[in-house]
């Protein structure tokens, strides 16, 4: 509860979005106490306030958490979902989407792992998708859900246009510089095979 009580006052206070929001109930009027009947009543206000108070303040956190910019990165990838390659003793590496969600009613993030050899890459991102969504309240007609789902292309690192170019923004510097290393390899093996023969 955000309500505090002084001597003259009773104040109802929440803050959202950088700005205080306050109400205050006087406690005397033309230089009396009021009577336990006014107070009562004036504390039920009050409470009354603070509660409208705090489902605004909870309506604002609940658009923030859900708008495009928190659930995604400036890159073009999703919050809490990235791709690596998980090392187990005595396994074989496995390739998987690795899922971590923070949530309101937990005290820590809830972490998941779906496997991209098990489930192939289009179907494992599709279900990590509906996992951050199912998390995070979002529908799954959900525009937001949509706009995740496009980001595939940024982790097969693939035009979205197109969908199956693979996007090389250095291409024709890494193809020389592979050019040179493998025109370099092939110089030193031949030196080799002039020393040892």
């Amino acid at each position: 509860m955000a309500i505090s009580v002084s001597e003259d006052y009773i104040r109802v206070y929440r803050a959202w979005n950088s700005k205080e929001h306050q109400v205050y109930y006087p406690l005397k009027i033309n230089g009396r106490y009021l009577n336990e009947e006014e107070l009562l009543l004036a504390l039920e206000e009050a409470q009354a306030k603070d509660l409208e108070l705090a489902q605004r303040q909870r309506a604002h956190f609940m658009r923030k958490d859900l708008s495009v910019e928190r659930l995604i990165h400036t890159d073009g990838k999703i919050v809490g979902l990235k791709e690596r390659v998980r090392y187990r003793s005595g396994r074989k590496p496995a390739h998987v989407f690795e899922i971590r969600v923070n949530s309101e009613e937990l005290s820590k993030p809830k972490f998941r792992t779906i496997s991209i050899d098990r489930h192939g890459y289009d179907k494992a991102f599709e279900m990590s998708v509906d996992i951050i969504c199912k998390e995070r309240g979002l529908d799954k007609h959900s525009p937001i859900r949509k706009i995740m789902l496009e980001s595939l292309y940024v982790y097969k690192g693939q035009s979205p246009k197109d969908g199956e170019k693979i996007l090389n923004t250095r291409g024709s510097e890494i193809s020389e510089m592979e050019q040179a290393l493998k025109a370099h390899v092939e110089a030193f093996r031949e030196k080799r095979n002039v020393i040892k023969g």
